[in-house]
């Protein structure tokens, strides 16, 4: 056993190491020179637990304890720890082990204190502290860390607590994040000032080559919002609460969709439509329904409710009714408290007759038309204003 607790030296006292003054000298300046700037490669193969090596009464070339820096190498058969002695102390280890098939740990520190964990990453480098109870990975848990060239890590980075700046000059060097088999992941172009997603190449300030979602809110403000600018066959779907296609832009036809997802016209809403303001038609042709399905029509002015109303189930038009029901055209004067006729007919044709009738004369009643001149049952008059002047229309029972 040595005298010296730390680098384990061999004290001369009187009387004491008689005759190897010079041994022992020898070994100790070993130990100091070793202990300074030493190395020694210690196999750690197997498993369990092995203890750093102490030599006294020797040349000092055997000793492991008091080494500088140690390299772990060897094979590992199951979890595995390497301690030194329970003493203050440091080292420099560069851990070559094979972990095996486990693959299986290697743990170093003072025996009978607190080891550190060393990664699984075969030449991996430390420096490991020990007060003599507890050891440290000086570099896991360091201050500020300077790198002049490249810095590499093969295991975990975990930036936490702190701020995360990259480039703090400002200069032209760019980022590269790569995926699983994406190279250019996250891509940022420092010469350009534009971020790319799965491309090296962003055309503007966020490209991305590929798939985008927001499960939060979107906000575009204070610019253009262009789809498709490459004018390519990429349809859009804006989905709704309980609605899939609550529009759907059909990029193949050139023609959007509202709760639909094949739109056959420009414009194609499969429901209701509501528009409050001013609606133009011009340029083209209007068509209601075009199916002959059993759909009504109704306009309403500002006092009539029923203006305008097309009768899909009885093929009739009413004006001021909402069931027409004696004629094709039914025209229903409801309002009482304004002088207005119930059509109101102006030719300004001059040389073309008043109305035209056609129709399916006979000498009889039997048909629309009668050529039938003997004068019947006068029945009554139907008032009519000719040029702003009332005047009476007969009518009769029989012609």
């Amino acid at each position: 056993m040595a005298d010296s607790t730390i680098l384990n030296l061999d004290l001369q006292t009187t009387g004491s190491n008689a005759g190897t003054w010079g041994t022992v000298t020898n070994e100790n300046l070993q130990k100091v020179e070793k202990g300074i700037k030493g190395y020694k490669s210690v196999s750690v193969a197997g498993s369990g637990t092995t203890s750093l090596t102490v030599s006294s009464g020797t040349s000092g070339t055997s000793d492991e304890q008091s080494r500088a820096s140690l390299k772990f190498t060897g094979t590992l058969t199951g979890n595995k720890a390497v301690e030194c002695e329970a003493v203050e102390t440091w080292y420099f280890i560069d851990d070559s082990t094979d972990r095996g098939s486990g693959p299986y740990s290697l743990t170093f520190g003072p025996a009978g204190g607190t080891p550190v964990t060393l990664v699984s990453t075969t030449g991996s480098k430390y420096i490991i502290y020990t007060d003599g109870t507890t050891a440290f990975d000086v570099l896991a848990d360091a201050g500020n860390i300077k790198a002049g060239g490249t810095l590499t890590s093969a295991g975990n980075v975990s930036f936490d607590t702190g701020t995360f700046t990259f480039n703090t000059s400002e200069g032209d060097y760019d980022v590269r994040f790569a995926g699983d088999s994406e190279t250019n992941l996250l891509y940022i172009d420092a010469s350009t000032d534009r971020v790319g997603i799965n491309t090296a190449s962003p055309g503007v300030d966020l490209d991305v080559v590929g798939t985008f979602r927001a499960s939060g809110n979107t906000d575009i403000d204070g610019g253009t919002f262009t789809f498709n600018t490459s004018e390519a066959s990429v349809d859009a779907r804006f989905a709704g609460s309980g609605e899939t296609n609550l529009l759907f832009i059909d990029a193949s036809a050139d023609m959007v969709g509202i709760k639909i997802a094949a739109p056959t016209s420009d414009l194609h809403v499969a429901g209701t439509m509501k528009v409050t303001s001013t609606v133009d038609l011009d340029g083209g042709a209007f068509t209601w329904n075009e199916t002959g399905a059993d759909l009504d029509l109704r306009m309403e002015s500002e006092n009539l409710e029923n203006m305008l109303v097309l009768d899909g189930s009885a093929d009739k038009i009413g004006i001021g009714v909402a069931t027409p029901e004696d004629a094709r055209l039914e025209i229903n004067q409801t309002v009482t408290d304004g002088a207005i006729a119930c059509l109101a007919l102006d030719q300004d044709d001059e040389d073309q007759e008043f109305i035209f009738f056609e129709g399916t004369s006979a000498s009889d009643q039997t048909k629309s038309i009668t050529t039938e001149t003997t004068v019947g049952d006068l029945t009554g008059y139907i008032r009519v204003n000719i040029n702003d002047t009332d005047y009476w229309m007969p009518f009769y029972a029989t012609s």
